[in-house]
């Protein structure tokens, strides 16, 4: 799975309309060189859109960064949707779709670096309330667009017999997100303490992902965990 700058310059390309290749530069800038780093001028050139059309179409550079971070779900969640529609991944119990689901997400977070700063940097852009809740909505549509899939996946499991049955899945799954995208966030930032030895900071968030199938999985249920 790829997310990051060469998946949006050569997968996604940079669009037809002004409006698409505005957000797609955006999103490649932004990975690159961080939110802050980046002025609109430099969108202006990179996507060749002149600076008065740029203005007009996103008058702030945070109205951008929710675009650029609704493309980058969007992408991502286009590969997730591949892989859930394979046939190895029909051919698992509910157990193994979640555990390929969340392993998933863990080597997405391991391998594209960028991705992990953009979103701790973009949380906190939120955070500090630059941007409107009105202009999230397409961010957080896609950002849930994907839980479906988790969902069915641990009621196959019920059926199956493979999860246990009566665990409130919705809180589990969001639990488990915030501890991997914290953990991976973390990672990425670097150490505060001398004790924090990130040097297996990947098996920590692998763990992450073990623990939570082990606590999903029924008592007579088995997983190949990856390593």
């Amino acid at each position: 799975m790829s997310v990051g700058v060469q998946t949006i310059g050569e997968e996604l390309g940079y669009g037809t309309t002004s409006d698409e290749r505005a957000i797609a530069s955006a999103a490649k800038l932004f990975l690159r060189d961080g939110i802050e780093g980046v002025k609109m001028v430099d969108i202006a050139r990179d996507s060749n859109v002149g600076v008065a059309t740029l203005y007009r179409h996103f008058s702030t550079k945070a109205q951008l960064a929710v675009a650029a971070a609704t493309l980058l779900w969007e992408h991502f969640n286009t590969q997730v949707r591949d892989l859930v529609e394979s046939g190895p991944f029909l051919q698992l119990d509910g157990l193994g779709r979640l555990n390929t689901l969340f392993h998933t997400y863990c080597d997405a977070y391991e391998q594209h670096g960028d991705f992990v700063a953009f979103l701790d940097e973009f949380d906190r852009l939120v955070l500090h309330g630059h941007v409107s809740t009105q202009g999230m909505k397409e961010y957080a549509e896609q950002l849930d667009s994907f839980y479906p899939v988790f969902a069915d996946s641990y009621e196959l499991g019920v059926q199956d017999g493979s999860v246990c049955p009566g665990i409130d899945f919705r809180t589990f799954y969001l639990a488990l997100s915030h501890a991997l995208i914290s953990m991976a966030q973390k990672l990425r930032r670097g150490e505060v303490l001398e004790s924090d030895d990130f040097s297996s900071g990947i098996d920590e968030l692998r763990m992450i992902v073990n623990m939570a199938v082990r606590a999903l999985a029924a008592p007579a249920s088995a997983t190949d965990e990856k390593g």
